[in-house]
């Protein structure tokens, strides 16, 4: 259990007082990464219920849910939503993460928060926005509908093969950090106004806005254009710019463009620079005949060795080159190592040893730091309630009327 006071002072948003609610991991991201930086963050989660199962080791969370406290309510009683209110009313952001107009039907909207709190920073995390298509906006989403809507799972389809999402729930991330970054922007501006804000975070659209030159080829070259994009694991429209399997079975991925990388990569695999097949050129276009002709030379050539090889030879000549990294492979990598960017901490909601991803971005002054692990549901509500000045007596009856809920052990 923690109270406001036992929260550390460190990192660039000491001070700064976050609440979230949010369920899987768009919102849980963005609380994290506000916590991992010194924010004092608390998780909103149901009082009737744990929405996420922590009995059957849910690994993520030691790292999506780390440096925050949980706060059991139900904001749709009246008794709950006096608690949600007096607790924004000292938060500088919120973020919730649901279906388009949740809040709005709950009666809980921008209006009535800012009552609360006029400097009130509130984020609506959705996976279609609060407005638009009426079918769309009050549909359910996850991350692969966000990838399937978006445009991502499109961009790495293949003909051929069926269409599938990337597998590190990127439309989530991406939303996250989206959330994360347009919030602080929003926290800026209140601090200079006085003024909240509200702010939409879509997931569909936080993929779409990530798909850098592939839409917009997609949208604005004819089809015979050869910088129109085209599905699969191709750069679209420069060749030399995709993965390799190489002689040992595994594979390397390789940028061979621009005059004088390609000019250092026909050294490195014996063809001629200049020649007729391959002539001085910034780039060779995917699929035209020099294009093919790249893709042709650098496949032997990778063939012909084994991927550790390619990358160190490619490297060592300034040419950008990287083995596919397997997980396992990272904890003995000297540069993951180098830069502890992996950590063991020890799992209190599972009482075992476990190796997350440390706190990233790295900060020189105030750099952040991991003070506590995933919260049990509900392990902070009386010591937060006993902050927003509720007796003992007060939260008892909270308790025993459900609007508010504490974690015990024998209930997990």
């Amino acid at each position: 259990m923690a109270k406001k006071s036992d929260v550390p002072e460190f990192g660039m948003l000491s001070g700064v007082k976050v609440a979230f609610q949010a369920v899987s991991v768009a919102g849980p991201f963005f609380g994290t990464m506000c916590a991992d930086h010194g924010a004092d963050v608390v998780w909103i989660e149901p009082a009737a219920f744990d929405p996420i199962d922590r009995s059957g080791e849910p690994l993520f969370l030691e790292q999506d849910r780390r440096n925050m406290r949980s706060l059991k309510v139900d904001v749709r009683t009246e008794e709950g939503r006096e608690v949600f209110l007096k607790l924004l009313a000292d938060v500088d952001i919120f973020l919730e993460g649901s279906k388009g107009g949740t809040y709005e039907r709950w009666g809980l909207t921008d209006e009535v928060l800012w009552e609360a709190n006029p400097k009130l920073v509130i984020i609506h995390l959705s996976g279609f926005g609060l407005w638009g298509d009426e079918d769309y906006v009050t549909r359910a989403s996850y991350d692969p509908i966000a990838q399937a809507f978006g445009g991502m799972m499109y961009a790495n389809y293949a003909e051929g093969e069926a269409p599938r999402a990337a597998s590190a729930v990127v439309g989530d991330y991406y939303s996250g950090l989206m959330a994360f970054g347009s919030g602080l922007a929003g926290y800026i501006k209140a601090l200079r106004t006085g003024q909240g804000e509200s702010i939409e975070v879509t997931q569909f659209e936080s993929v779409l806005r990530c798909m850098c030159d592939k839409a917009i080829g997609a949208w604005n070259y004819d089809d015979d254009h050869p910088m129109k994009f085209k599905p699969g694991n191709f750069n679209g429209h420069t060749a030399g710019y995709n993965s390799y399997l190489c002689g040992d079975g595994d594979y390397v991925y390789l940028l061979v463009f621009g005059a004088s990388v390609m000019e250092k990569a026909c050294k490195i695999m014996g063809v001629e620079w200049g020649s007729d097949d391959f002539p001085v050129a910034p780039i060779y276009r995917d699929f035209s005949p020099e294009g093919k002709r790249w893709d042709a030379v650098l496949g032997k050539f990778c063939m012909d060795h084994t991927a550790k090889e390619v990358e160190a030879i490619f490297s060592k000549a300034g040419i950008p080159a990287m083995c596919m990294m397997k997980f396992e492979d990272m904890l003995e990598n000297p540069h993951y190592k180098a830069r502890e960017s992996i950590i063991k901490i020890h799992a209190n909601l599972f009482d075992r040893d476990l190796y997350v991803s440390n706190i990233v971005p790295k900060v020189k002054n105030a750099p952040g730091k991991i003070w506590r692990q995933a919260p049990h549901g509900g392990e902070d509500t009386v010591d937060i309630l006993t902050d927003l000045g509720y007796s003992a007596e007060e939260i008892d009856g909270l308790i025993e009327d459900g609007a508010v809920a504490k974690y015990t052990p024998s209930a997990e």
